[in-house]
């Protein structure tokens, strides 16, 4: 039953193609009928033409035969690139259907499940559907509609040798339905091994210099080989359990013929029966065995793409924990932030992140929160763009429930750069203009000039179409803050988060951004997290966390006369140098 909800759900994506299909399935069935008349026409020729010694239809029969032939192929022809053609848009709508979906799932879903793991299940796994529905599906009708066709050609043909020779057919089933459930849960198990294989693969290239530098080689060599040994006996064992089916298969059919042989020959010495019915009928055993032995490998295949097609529905049946509300309300013309009384604790996490913190962040005003790490800052600011959603309390932009608002609105007023800077493997002219993607070249430049980011761009191979690589990692740690921060300078919104964004930057380009930065902030409501104190001595007011509360607030003058947690943590920075 569960089999059944699968490929039914699979056909709903069968509808915006539904005159293909149509059309592919007519030609399958023509196609699946021309075998039942494969046996007649043996017949023809050997009773018509050989033994009562017609001429005329001999001559006329190569004409027949030509025209059958060119009517098959173009059955047949038509049916594969008709089914091929629907697969290859059923991958393509599954692939869209899938990104999009990924999109809208929280950052913390892709931590537990791991990107590679999702890569796969997009790439790989939507071809195993392709394999479901256009080619196990199809083989299904058109391999049934040839079995049927023969069937009732060798009962015409003769209906006891037919009882004889068709026995053995139903013996083969019992042992094809036991090794399609295996087929099945080995299929669902490669698939994951795949994925799991994936991700080693993956954060191995990407952290290539980390596995190098704590001489690691040869810990990551053990973990992939023996997930690689792992996925290769899974896809061992899948394979001698399909293979299984072939020497099934061809031991009862050996069965059948030769029964068919002894008693169909006998009859034939006998004299009654004409040679060419015992050929025309052994004919449709013959081809009979064919679509048989398909099916049978068929449902193998078939079990195998199912485990593929229940992780494809499995994600996407997964619900986005951030969703927009049922109401939206519009995006207010101030950008006064509040938080008010604000509690969040991550899944399976005992210790609250945020308790209780109440802030107020007027329009236009610069504020930072400080603390150690740990201590909630950028938990609380990933709340502003719904990244997470409070326990308790809210958070209001302009006196609006952010959960009220429409979650790409939001988002479009925010700008954010972060320590942690993510650029896309693309050129350093299309990672700046991801800001705003209907920019002109002179605004791009005006914003990388802003962020002090042109002439190390210029300086570059191919300038502004010089590859960054991917994560970026072909550039410095510096060159790409200052990329991300020209990003956030060309979206201009009027809200703007700063995490850590000079932190990898040295003495000199901290300074040149710190300048950039400060004049990005005119007239925006801004939001620094900041590790280094020197950066935000200047902020309207500054916000201390520790353990998830907010234990300070005030200015850098009030927060250092009060002799507190802040006046430890800027001494301690002074003593470290930062």
């Amino acid at each position: 039953m569960y089999n059944q909800l699968l490929v039914k759900r699979l056909f709903t994506y069968l509808k915006p193609y539904r005159a293909e299909f149509i059309l592919g399935l007519f030609c399958m069935v023509l196609f699946g009928a021309s075998d039942g008349a494969i046996p007649f026409l043996v017949k023809y020729i050997l009773d018509g033409v050989f033994a009562d010694q017609n001429k005329q239809l001999l001559t006329l029969l190569p004409i027949l035969i030509i025209a059958f032939a060119l009517l098959r192929g173009a059955f047949g022809f038509g049916q594969e690139i008709l089914m091929s053609r629907i697969g290859h848009k059923i991958v393509r709508d599954l692939r869209s259907q899938l990104n999009k979906h990924i999109l809208t799932l929280h950052p913390g879903y892709f931590v537990e499940f791991g990107s590679a793991g999702l890569v796969s299940r997009v790439s790989n796994d939507t071809l195993q559907a392709k394999t479901l529905l256009t080619e196990s599906i199809a083989s299904v009708i058109r391999d049934s509609i040839r079995i049927v066709g023969l069937i009732c050609a060798a009962i015409y043909l003769d209906p006891i040798l037919a009882l004889i020779g068709l026995v053995a057919f139903p013996l083969g089933v019992y042992p094809v339905m036991r090794i399609g459930k295996r087929m099945r849960a080995l299929g669902k198990r490669g698939q994951e091994s795949v994925g799991a294989l994936s991700t080693l693969l993956q954060s191995t290239i990407i952290g290539g210099k980390v596995v190098r530098v704590f001489g690691r080689e040869p810990y990551e060599e053990k973990r992939f080989d023996e997930e690689n040994t792992r996925l290769f006996r899974t896809m061992v064992k899948g394979d001698t359990a399909k293979a299984l089916t072939t020497p099934i298969n061809e031991f009862l059919g050996a069965i059948a013929i030769s029964a068919v042989l002894l008693y169909g020959g006998l009859t034939v010495i006998n004299g009654t029966r004409t040679q060419g019915d015992f050929i025309a009928f052994l004919l449709s055993l013959f081809l009979l065995y064919d679509p048989f032995k398909r099916l049978s490998k068929v449902h193998a295949s078939m079990q195998q793409a199912l485990g593929a097609l229940d992780r494809i529905f499995d994600l996407l049946d997964t619900k986005p924990a951030i969703i927009d509300p049922v109401t939206t309300k519009p995006f207010p013309s101030y950008t006064e932030i509040k938080f008010k009384n604000v509690t969040f604790r991550y899944p399976n996490q005992e210790v609250y992140a945020l308790n209780d913190v109440s802030l107020d962040i007027p329009q236009g005003s610069t504020v930072a929160f400080v603390g150690f790490s740990g201590s909630g800052k950028s938990t609380a600011v990933d709340l502003i763009p719904r990244f997470l959603d409070p326990n308790k309390g809210e958070v209001t932009v302009g006196s609006v429930n952010v959960n009220q608002l429409k979650l790409s609105e939001l988002r479009s007023k925010i700008a954010m750069v972060s320590q942690h800077t993510f650029l896309f493997h693309d050129t350093v002219f299309e990672n700046i203009r991801y800001g705003d993607l209907n920019s002109t070249k002179e605004e791009i430049e005006s914003a990388a000039k802003s962020a002090f980011a042109h002439d190390f761009i210029s300086a570059l191979p191919d300038g502004y179409n010089t590859m960054v690589g991917e994560g970026g990692f072909a550039l410095s740690g510096g060159e790409r803050q200052r990329i991300a921060i020209a990003r956030a300078i060309l979206k201009n919104a009027p809200i703007l988060i700063l995490d850590e964004a000079t932190a990898s930057l040295d003495n000199r380009s901290e300074r040149e951004v710190q300048e950039a930065l400060s004049r990005l902030m005119v007239g925006k409501t801004s939001i620094v997290i900041a590790h280094r104190l020197s950066t935000v001595l200047g902020a309207d007011k500054i916000f201390v966390f520790e353990e998830g509360r907010i234990v300070e607030s005030g200015t850098h003058e009030e927060l250092l006369s009060r002799s507190g947690l802040y006046y430890r943590l800027y001494n301690e920075g002074k003593t470290a140098g930062v």
